[in-house]
């Protein structure tokens, strides 16, 4: 009787676990010939994992400074913070961030309720739409923008992925320039992500 008590409490908890945590069904974008190369970047065992980059690119940087939030198949989910250069002379840095097994449940439940709530659905066409008309009739309106920074969203498994970019959306937003509406869904999304690595 004993033996059956250990091994129920031993096997129920894995059960939940594993059932609680699985990667779900993804309306992907597209698919590439080879398998996306952000699993030899951070040397992953799981090859499988569902991988989700978010960065950011400007003059002054000289590269991307990258976070990605990789879910495995088992459950875990892992950090990295990655810094790749322009230059093909500088070597890219890459930094596991840990992440304790408590806190697993936020990325997977914010994970599910994007994909449940179709924020991975952004219209790609009107993310960096630069033009609007003026306010005289025939004229055209447009905001010089230098040296400001591109946003970089992904979503990656195996060779499937979805991918996003938008050069300085918040000051189009801001500007209600046509397009706002899917920049500030793109802005969400990475703000999501990006508030569970500030956080846990």
């Amino acid at each position: 009787m004993k033996k059956v008590i250990v091994f129920l409490l031993i096997l129920v908890p894995l059960i939940s676990f594993s059932q609680n945590w699985q990667i779900p069904e993804i309306d992907w974008e597209g698919k590439t010939e080879t398998e996306n190369n952000y699993v030899d970047l951070l040397k992953l065992k799981d090859r499988n994992s569902l991988i989700v980059k978010i960065g950011y690119s400007s003059y002054w940087i000289k590269g991307q400074n990258l976070e990605f939030i990789v879910y495995q198949n088992d459950g875990k989910v892992k950090r990295f913070v990655v810094y790749q250069p322009n230059s093909t002379e500088l070597k890219t840095k890459v930094k596991r961030k840990k992440i304790r097994k408590k806190y697993f449940k936020y990325y997977w439940n914010y994970l599910k309720e994007s994909v449940t709530e179709n924020k991975l659905k952004i219209d790609k066409s009107k993310l960096n739409i630069t033009q609007k008309d003026g306010k005289e009739e025939g004229t055209v309106q447009s905001i010089s923008i230098s040296d400001g920074a591109n946003y970089h969203f992904q979503i990656c498994q195996g060779k499937n992925y979805i991918a996003y970019g938008s050069y300085e959306p918040k000051v189009y937003i801001e500007n209600e320039y046509p397009g706002s509406e899917e920049r500030q869904k793109l802005v969400d999304l990475m703000n999501g992500f990006e508030r569970l690595t500030e956080k846990y």
